[in-house]
């Protein structure tokens, strides 16, 4: 399949009725006589070249959403150190099992995020806004205000 080049023969007529390339064939176009069997070969090697183009797709589309999901997480890690250390300094986090908790499911501190991320990402009491994060812990425990 690789040697095989559409671009070719993209330009090239119908050889029957000499109908230009992209046009349909005239109405009195007879064809090429093919034999029956060579219709079952073209349908075979047609069913054949599909597979083979979609699970080459399918398998590059599963690989490029992976990689992105990856690229996409190591971009953000900073962010997510970050928030795991509000946490504990804030005593959301207390022991290793809330820790480890957090890093299997961190889809459970959504709201602790988002309160966190709008209040410029305070870490720890240096940052001016750790006040303001502390408060909306303990106000919301949590939830989304």
């Amino acid at each position: 399949m690789d040697d095989y080049n559409f671009l070719d023969y993209i330009e090239e007529g119908c050889p029957s009725c000499g109908a230009k390339a992209g046009d349909d064939c005239y109405e009195a176009c007879q064809g090429v006589p093919v034999p029956t069997n060579m219709y079952t070969f073209i349908d075979e090697q047609l069913a054949y070249a599909t597979h083979k183009i979609g699970r080459r797709i399918m398998n590059s589309f599963e690989q490029k959403i992976f990689t992105e999901k990856l690229e996409d997480v190591l971009s953000n890690w900073g962010d997510f150190t970050n928030l795991a250390s509000a946490l504990v300094n804030s005593g959301v986090l207390k022991d290793t099992e809330e820790f480890l908790e957090y890093i299997k499911k961190p889809n459970k501190y959504v709201r602790h995020y988002l309160i966190w991320s709008e209040l410029g990402k305070p870490v720890d009491e240096d940052r001016e806004t750790w006040t303001m994060f502390m408060e909306a812990i303990r106000n919301t425990d949590g939830e989304q205000t």
